[in-house]
This record gives structure tokens, C-alpha cells and sequence, in this order.
């Protein structure tokens, strides 16, 4: 009777690893598909950073004068984007 038991109780440590290995990988893959996420945002802010540095720079020299707050945003922006790129990198190290 006891090789019974101890087959139950095996297949009760088996199908509680595989059903933490099933969370494992559901977690794993969620994760992926938020750093391809935060990669695409990533991209997308800096495309929008360089497109408005563009703008900022014709209309400046346009203009001949900066708005106050220019600067100041851009450079919010890029410490984002810094910040960001840092996750990133922390992620796929992981």
C-alpha cells in the first residue's frame, strides 16, 4: 500500500510543479509582450523628441526666441527616455 501512497503523492508534487511552471511561463511571456511594449513606446517617444527638437530648432531660428519652457521639456523628456531605456536594459539582463 505504501508504493500506492507514495505514487499519489508523486503525482500531487507533479502536477503542483507543473501548474507553477504553467504560471511561470504565463508571467514570463506577459512580461515579454510589455517590453516589446515599452520598446515600441520607447521608440515612438524618441521619434517624437527628435521631430519636435526639428520643429523647435526651424521655428527658433524663425522666431528668435525660444519659449521658456522648451528647454526645461525637453530635457524632461529625455530623462524619460533615459529612464526607460534603462528598464529595458534591466529586463533583458533578466
Amino acid at each position: 500500500m505504501a508504493s500506492l501512497e507514495d505514487n499519489q503523492e508523486d503525482r500531487r508534487i507533479i502536477e503542483c510543479f507543473e501548474k507553477r511552471l504553467m504560471q511561470l511561463l504565463e508571467a514570463y511571456a506577459a512580461y515579454q509582450k510589455q517590453i516589446i511594449q515599452l520598446t515600441e513606446e520607447n521608440q515612438t517617444l524618441k521619434s517624437l523628441l527628435e521631430a519636435s527638437k526639428t520643429n523647435l530648432s526651424s521655428s527658433t531660428a524663425e522666431n528668435h526666441k525660444a519659449l521658456p519652457f522648451d528647454n526645461h521639456l525637453v530635457n524632461q523628456i529625455n530623462k524619460y527616455i533615459k529612464e526607460i531605456d534603462l528598464c529595458l536594459a534591466y529586463f533583458e539582463q533578466a
